[in-house]
């Protein structure tokens, strides 16, 4: 009999556990990208600070998931404490392209809308597994204690040179001054953290697979890192929908228009895929 109410506890105490995990809501993240690892040229440096911030935010349910970016058009200046210099009177801060990836978790089928080059692209594909290696190492993010685990992934790594961006060049106007990208493929690590109490295999960008929420990815030992800053159980039900706007194609298609508008963007096309503003 006493046997029979220990097991009857243990399975009672299973069953709150597991109905008290989180499985729907929203969690924002803060995005942090080293801008001085993909530029090169150090002129062009004393313009831009190191890092580039932004928010973004993930809706999720048991069966869809939103990653968007959060605008940022009320950002605070980025040179406040960016530790960057300037010269000339002129610095200069990049806002990377606002894409919104939607996730059908049954299906894994991702639909991507991509503003770049001033065009929108609607990238439609399965979602790629991942070779995830789970650690028993943890850490708390956002208040929830999370697992570490770690893969590799093949991406391509865009670094730019040359006297910086169009108007930014040691001569002015000069085309041989204007920045060339250099884009290879690159094996990268990416290591993540994950939280087993947010039961939704979701997380950032094209990062899911794991049991839990991914609350923290660090892409190229902090190239790029995007952290949880905020979880809440509510969300805008109503917006958490697939976007349908933009010229469909899948992840090999949009990867060829990349290299294709690259390469015109090293004749003179300028920096059409991230918005730039000049501080004076």
């Amino acid at each position: 009999m006493k046997k029979m109410s220990i097991a009857l506890f243990i399975g009672l105490f299973a069953f709150i556990a597991a109905n008290a995990q989180m499985k729907e809501g929203k969690i924002v993240y803060e995005r942090k990208i080293n801008m001085w690892k993909m530029i090169t040229d150090p002129e062009m440096r004393t313009r831009i600070p190191e890092f580039r911030t932004s928010q973004l935010e993930l809706l999720f349910n048991d069966q869809n998931s939103l990653f968007r970016s959060v605008p940022d058009d009320e950002a605070p200046d980025p040179f406040a404490n960016s530790g960057g210099g300037e010269r000339g009177g002129q610095r200069f801060a990049f806002r990377m392209p606002e894409t919104t990836t939607y996730t059908n978790i049954a299906t894994q089928m991702q639909y991507e809308s991509r503003p770049m080059f001033e065009k929108t692209f609607l990238v439609i594909d399965s979602l790629k597994p991942l070779k995830w290696k789970i650690s028993e190492e943890t850490k708390t993010i956002a208040k929830h204690v999370c697992k570490k685990a770690t893969t590799m992934i093949t991406a391509q790594n865009v670094r730019i040179g040359g006297g910086g961006p169009r108007g930014m060049g040691r001569n002015n106007g000069d085309s041989t001054n204007r920045p060339s990208p250099a884009i290879t493929p690159k094996e990268t690590e990416v290591t993540v953290w994950y939280a087993e109490d947010i039961a939704a295999s979701v997380g950032p960008d094209n990062y899911a697979g794991l049991p839990g929420a991914i609350l923290e990815v660090d892409v190229d030992n902090g190239s790029n890192v995007t952290t949880a800053t905020e979880i809440t159980t509510k969300y805008p039900k109503k917006e958490l929908v697939e976007p349908t706007k933009g010229d469909k194609m899948n992840r090999a298609q949009f990867q060829d228009a990349m290299k294709k508008l690259m390469e015109d963007m090293q004749r003179g096309g300028g920096m059409g895929g991230m918005r730039m503003r000049v501080n004076n």
